[in-house]
């Protein structure tokens, strides 16, 4: 069959022109928000600088002209109607998700309802290491904007706030557990939320894996927390059991713990050099002067430390010493210890932990 050629030429003209259509409707929509700007004018009441990042929360179930009077007034957007009319158009206006946005002012409407629609909202995070004690918590937070040093120790040690949070002990040292945090930018200055989730988090742990063997051999929360940061601070994780059965085995036979890094605690940094006059200071966290566990804990323990201060290995190991290389060696015997002392603490101190 043979095609005219007066009919070809005319079906490709018509669809040239439809597809310039199409792409002048796409240009034309792609550029609405602009359109918009020209036609209904700003009423933004005053002039924001453009660029200017700024955090804008969008609480949940607000009413899309609730949304574009926060975006007005943050500047993010200048016309909260033009905001709407392009939702509306674009048939969007209902996927707008809550949250905190990191939004720019004098932005295009299009793409801010964008990024709305996408829910990538920014977090504030900061992380706890395992071991960290309440002092060094206190300099995270001021190094981080959450709350200066001071205050922070002060609410630490409020028995109102320890009584509402359920923390038997004298301070919220040991009760902030290690761990990556996420918060709202918003809530960043919030230091009494902040501790709550830590603090929340650290019974969730405790509660699922160490409280009913604590229970079953009738040691208190704050018994536990204590021995586990004092096994914190004294090995790594893989010596941790090992560690708990030499506290446990000294309590048994009512020797003194002679732990370290109790000598030091609220009196120096720790990893400290510790000397002959820091031993013999008489103060209550002082184990190498005070019989039995420390009134409270040293420091803030991870979970496998917890397990270990309830699940002690099953040996009879009495004292351990470094060995210079991040692990320990262990004995039963005072006369073996003593000769390992000398062994691998020749020029440190030799006597008997």
């Amino acid at each position: 069959m043979r095609f005219p050629f007066a009919a070809i030429l005319k079906t490709l003209v018509i669809a040239i022109f439809l597809a310039g259509l199409t792409l002048a409707g796409y240009s034309a929509y792609s550029k609405l928000p602009s359109y918009l700007n020209e036609m209904l004018g700003s009423t933004s009441r005053e002039a924001v600088s453009p660029g200017r990042e700024v955090i804008v929360t969008i609480p949940k179930g607000v009413s899309l002209s609730q949304v574009g009077s926060i975006l007005q007034e943050h500047g993010v957007v200048t016309s909260k109607l033009v905001f709407k009319l392009v939702a509306f158009i674009r048939g969007e206006q209902r996927g707008i998700k809550a949250g905190d946005y990191a939004l720019k002012t004098g932005s295009d409407a299009g793409e801010v309802l964008d990024q709305l629609i996408s829910g990538k909202t920014v977090m504030f995070s900061f992380t706890i290491p395992e071991g960290y004690n309440l002092f060094q918590v206190a300099d995270l937070f001021q190094q981080m904007g959450v709350m200066p040093r001071n205050e922070f120790l002060r609410l630490a040690e409020d028995r109102v706030f320890l009584k509402e949070l359920k923390v038997d002990s004298n301070s919220l040292e040991g009760y902030l557990f290690p761990d990556t945090y996420f918060f709202r930018p918003t809530e960043k200055g919030d230091g009494k939320l902040i501790v709550r989730k830590m603090v929340q988090r650290f019974y969730e742990v405790y509660d699922k894996h160490v409280k009913a063997l604590a229970e079953e051999n009738k040691w208190s929360p704050r018994a536990v927390v204590t021995m586990a940061s004092l096994i914190e601070k004294e090995a790594k994780p893989s010596e941790h059991a090992l560690v708990s059965a030499v506290f446990h085995n000294r309590l048994r036979k009512n020797i003194k713990l002679q732990s370290d890094p109790t000598v030091i605690y609220g009196i120096k940094a720790m990893g400290s050099k510790i000397t002959r006059e820091d031993l013999n200071r008489k103060h209550p966290y002082n184990t190498y002067q005070i019989q039995g566990l420390p009134p409270g804990p040293i420091a803030n323990p991870g979970k496998e430390s917890l397990i270990a201060a309830v699940k002690p290995a099953e040996v009879d190991y009495l004292y351990f010493v470094a060995k210079n290389d991040g692990t320990h060696y262990f004995s039963d015997n005072l006369a073996e210890h003593n000769r390992e002392v000398d062994r691998y603490q020749r020029s440190t101190r030799s006597e008997a932990r």
